[in-house]
């Protein structure tokens, strides 16, 4: 079954070159065949973020997913993405995926602050 992910990477500790880099790789690698990416302003704990608004359509699993974006933390310098899943029902899940490092307190995913492309 083919999923949509669109996922929230922000960029105030990040670089949108090196981003795409990345995407590009997993992309390479086979987690999905294209996708649709977009520069726009998002807010993270109250502060004005450029964010990378990424769709994909893919057949992999949510836990190859979640394994990728975690990988993306780490590369990326994140301490979370937001990633939100669509189904062939248009039913939406939304979560916060947390860099592995990551030590502090979590929060949880909220759709008032998610970008769709």
């Amino acid at each position: 079954m083919i999923m949509k992910y669109t996922f929230n990477i922000g960029l105030n500790n990040n670089n949108y070159s090196t981003a795409v880099m990345h995407i590009n790789n997993a992309k390479g690698g086979g987690y999905f065949d294209n996708y649709h990416i977009r520069e726009m302003q998002g807010t993270y704990n109250g502060i004005a973020e450029p964010t990378i608004v990424l769709t994909v359509e893919t057949k992999a699993d949510i836990v190859s997913m979640v394994g990728l974006t975690e990988k993306w933390c780490k590369a990326m310098n994140q301490i979370c993405i937001a990633i939100e899943l669509q189904d062939k029902e248009n039913n939406t899940f939304g979560a916060l995926i947390y860099n592995p490092t990551f030590k502090g307190e979590q929060s949880t995913f909220n759709k008032k602050y998610f970008i769709n492309n």
